[in-house]
């Protein structure tokens, strides 16, 4: 069930009462509590106005619904509408649960004290706990919901609990919505909230302008063995306008072991272990209808575990993800930010993670770069000494794996269609076992290892060859900027600065590919290796590479390599790298670079430019007079050489760019590159189309 935001349904509501009194006013008044406009008040107003809240049916006369005149249609008008009406004791609940009574003794809100709670119905009248018919209270302030509503909760207990135990047979489509107006809960030895069972979904709304605090003790174990301070075994809801502050001293924050969604509110969660942990999914701002997440912001923090996770590894069961879709979240996790089972999907939002030491980490694994680093670790012998122990991925997709091995089966997906990520982590940035495809948004990457690694196909855009915009990549720091078996650009902007390969497939003979370590870890049932069946592909779009000096490759595959469209500029010691067949004819490419050694062949090139100095500007002009590409030099090298769409033109350095240059990308530096416009004040730069002066072996 799916209800719709009571405000805006009244509003739409009063129009159309208005219109029904106004051709009614002849024949009878409005009479308080009709619903359905008919003149008088009897069952069938109670039983439009609950259809009406499960969104199964309209009210003719809002004003009229609105019996205790608080401007909101919801269960207390509902519940004071069926009291009037005689219903109480004599007639079924006409909602969804007809043998649901209401009475005096049903509880719409409860205020929590150091030791008792105070109970209040629709009226409100204070409801002796004995003759309460919709909650159990035990021990003063522990209270257990037997029945399907909605109730308030404020005050302040420190040793409290609110529990969830509705028959699911007697009530085979219930809802429980829990509003917080101002509540502050603790528990020593067990869940603050507690869900044990709900037919539908358990709501948790924090209402507008409230502060709410769920708090539980550092050792305990709840009925389900496990701990968090807010804990669901069935599906639940955050939504609201109101702060929600939980704290998870024991173990994990936020724990529903089935479906979680967040739609609205300020949620902050502090966690021993994990912060957010929701079994078959974890959806962020993703709203039905009628809701909204203006007001959406989640803030994680933990001290050993991930940040937000879903653990279902049941095969076809289309379940184990986290899906993005707006809002703002941050994450500072000690182990990996984001953990899918399954699969992770971002649709839009703003998203912030650091893990561990994040990406200024220094050290190495106690096996040399060759820890495992549990499933999905990505873990191993892939050349960067520089790993930590555990996994501390920003977002990571595990994928499903042969029991109790390393040979995988399938999922572990990782797709970016929108938003905004920045990720400063001290593993993998992104990391999946299955397929990577990133074709909106953008991704601002800072990491001790790799940008961005799939342990089978990378795809980087979807739009035209001359299609820069709709997706960029930003690999500020790391080892290796884009690895994957098969890596395929269609369009988009991705620029690296890393210490190995700019782009990576199948990995590179210093073993960069051999990215075991566990599942999900990129053995792949032997692992990359330094050659075999791998391509690397980019047909469009704009490349710009930078790595550290030594034997690193702008652009590296063990098996083929195509360049067929777009703009490519590598700053590398092998600019273009591979095993294979190597086809870099077609759109613009750059090398700036001192050498081309170990290359077996070496794409032609066409035009050739001098010397240029580190953070000098480089502008290829075409034979018109207009910009190609203009860059800032990642490195200083002796020769410049360009190819394909190229013909007549010519190299410049320094210079400024006209006004109407578009650039590619704005968020890494304050010179980015650019392509269009002209060139003004730039100093002409020719070379001999030298090869450099390296032999093998030899340094820079």
């Amino acid at each position: 069930m799916k209800q719709k935001n009571a405000k805006r349904r009244a509003a739409a509501a009063v129009a159309v009462g208005a219109v029904s009194l106004a051709l009614t006013a002849s024949v009878f008044a409005a009479v308080k509590g009709d619903v359905n406009g008919d003149g008088r008040l009897d069952i069938a107003d109670a039983v439009a106005f609950a259809k009406y809240l499960t969104t199964e049916g309209t009210v003719t006369d809002a004003e009229a619904a609105d019996y205790n005149g608080d401007g909101v249609l919801n269960a207390a008008d509902l519940t004071l509408i069926k009291r009037a009406v005689g219903t109480a004791t004599q007639q079924p609940d006409p909602g969804d649960n007809p043998e649901t009574p209401v009475s005096d003794g049903t509880v719409v809100s409860m205020t929590f004290g150091a030791s008792s709670v105070t109970l209040k119905n629709a009226a409100g009248e204070t409801v002796d706990a004995a003759k309460a018919d919709n909650v159990k209270v035990e021990n003063g302030t522990y209270i257990t919901i037997t029945k399907p509503g909605e109730l308030d909760a404020d005050g302040e207990c420190a040793d409290g609990q609110i529990k969830v135990e509705v028959d699911e047979t007697a009530y085979p489509e219930a809802q429980v919505t829990l509003n917080l107006r101002g509540l502050t809960l603790s528990n020593q030895k067990d869940s603050p909230v507690y869900v044990s069972s709900v037919s539908d979904e358990f709501v948790l709304t924090v209402k507008k302008d409230t502060v709410n605090t769920i708090s539980d003790g550092t050792d305990y174990k709840n009925a389900d063995e496990a701990a968090g301070a807010v804990y669901s075994l069935d599906d639940m809801k955050i939504k609201g306008k109101g702060t929600l502050i939980v704290n998870g001293n024991c173990g994990d924050g936020i724990v529903c072991k089935d479906d979680l969604k967040i739609w609205n509110g300020d949620i902050r969660v502090t966690a021993k272990d994990d912060g957010i942990r929701g079994k078959d999914s974890v959806r962020i701002g993703e709203p039905d209808a009628e809701d909204g997440y203006d007001a959406l912001k989640v803030t994680v923090k933990t001290q050993a575990g991930d940040g937000i996770k879903s653990t279902n590894d049941t095969a076809d069961s289309g379940k184990g993800f986290v899906r993005i879709s707006g809002g703002t979240v941050q994450i500072e996790s000690y182990a990996d930010g984001i953990q899918a089972e399954q699969f992770f999907e971002m649709n839009g939002g703003d998203v912030t993670i650091k893990t561990y030491q994040g990406s200024s980490y220094t050290g190495s694994s106690t096996g040399g770069g060759g820890g495992w680093g549990g499933p999905g670790g990505g873990m191993g012998g892939d050349g960067n000494s520089n790993k930590t122990d555990i996994s501390a991925k920003g977002i990571k997709a595990v994928g499903l794996y042969v029991e109790n091995s390393d040979t995988w089966l399938s999922m572990g997906n990782l797709t970016v269609t929108g938003g905004t990520l920045t990720v400063d982590s001290s593993d993998d940035a992104l990391h999946c076992s299955g397929d990577m495809t990133l074709t909106g948004g953008t991704m601002l990457l800072s990491t001790a290892d790799d940008g961005a690694h799939s342990d089978h196909t990378l795809t980087v855009g979807q739009g035209a060859a001359d299609c820069y915009d709709d997706v960029t990549i930003v690999v500020t720091k790391g080892y290796e900027g884009l690895e994957a078996k098969d890596i395929i650009q269609n369009s988009g902007t991705v620029i690296t600065h890393v210490t190995d390969d700019g782009y990576n497939a199948g990995g590179g003979s210093d073993g960069s590919g051999n990215i075991g370590g566990g599942p999900g870890g990129g053995w792949n049932q032997g692992g990359f290796g330094s050659s075999g069946s791998y391509s690397l592909e980019i047909k469009g779009g704009f490349v710009l590479v930078n790595v550290t000096n030594g034997d690193h490759d702008g652009i590296d595959s063990n098996g083929s390599l195509t360049v067929s469209g777009g703009i490519v500029i590598t700053n590398g010691n092998e600019p273009f790298d591979c095993n294979g067949t190597l086809s870099v004819k077609s759109g613009v490419w750059i090398e700036n670079s001192t050498c081309r050694n170990y290359m077996d062949t070496q794409p032609s090139y066409s035009v050739t430019g001098g010397s240029v100095n580190a953070g000098e500007r480089i502008t290829l002009v075409g034979s018109d007079g207009k910009v190609i590409v203009s860059f800032i030099a990642g490195k200083s090298v002796s020769t410049l050489r360009a190819g394909g769409n190229v013909s007549g033109a010519s190299f410049y350095t320094g210079g400024t760019l006209s006004d109407d240059a578009t650039y590619f990308q704005t968020i890494f530096d304050g010179q980015p590159a650019a392509y269009g416009g002209t060139l003004s004040g730039g100093t002409k730069s020719t070379g001999s189309g030298s090869q450099g002066g390296f032999t093998p072996g030899q340094g820079w």
